[in-house]
């Protein structure tokens, strides 16, 4: 079992096709939508962390360097640079070797060496496992992601005490 922490611009183009190929037997939109999508929305200086058995992708997380800010009703503060945890997903056959865990340890170890926050969004099923891995749940009332859609829980990772202050809203920027 290897892991490896890779920027975009190092990625290889069979490496990319075997991580679309992963994205895809999970979330089955077509490989050509998964690239198209890829294309359009990951970042050169983007991290991508992988494991391989046996030379082949079996878990991959997407970590990606975007922008919040967190305002009160006085002011609005500047944008800071967060990661984005997109993305975390195991090959079906290899989810019942505790390849999850060792892969949350190393997205973790990854997230604090480059000693930013990071931002996820998961279904309600799923925030206990991110918890167990010292992620902490945000009050819905406390966070917006104005530039994506949704109905799912928002989780920090390495996030400051400052910045979880209750009277502040945290944006968090998708695609910026």
């Amino acid at each position: 079992m290897i892991f490896q922490s890779i920027k975009t611009s190092d990625l290889s183009d069979g490496m990319i096709n075997e991580i679309l190929t992963l994205k895809d037997s999970h979330w089955n939109f077509g490989i050509k939508s998964q690239k198209k999508w890829f294309l359009k929305y990951v970042m050169s200086n983007d991290i991508h962390n992988i494991i391989k058995f046996k030379k082949k992708i079996v878990g991959y997380t997407s970590l990606s360097y975007r922008s919040f800010n967190s305002s009160s009703s006085k002011k609005l503060s500047n944008e800071k640079k967060y990661i984005l945890f997109a993305t975390f997903i195991i090959k079906r056959r290899f989810r019942n070797f505790f390849y999850a865990s060792k892969m949350m340890k190393f997205n973790n170890k990854v997230i604090l060496g480059k000693k930013k926050s990071s931002f996820l969004l998961c279904h309600k099923e799923k925030v206990n496992f991110y918890k167990f891995y010292g992620w902490t749940k945000l009050n819905s009332s406390t966070f917006k992601v104005p530039d994506h859609k949704h109905s799912l829980i928002g989780m920090v990772f390495n996030f400051t005490r400052s910045n979880k202050n209750n009277k502040k809203i945290h944006k968090f920027f998708y695609y910026r």
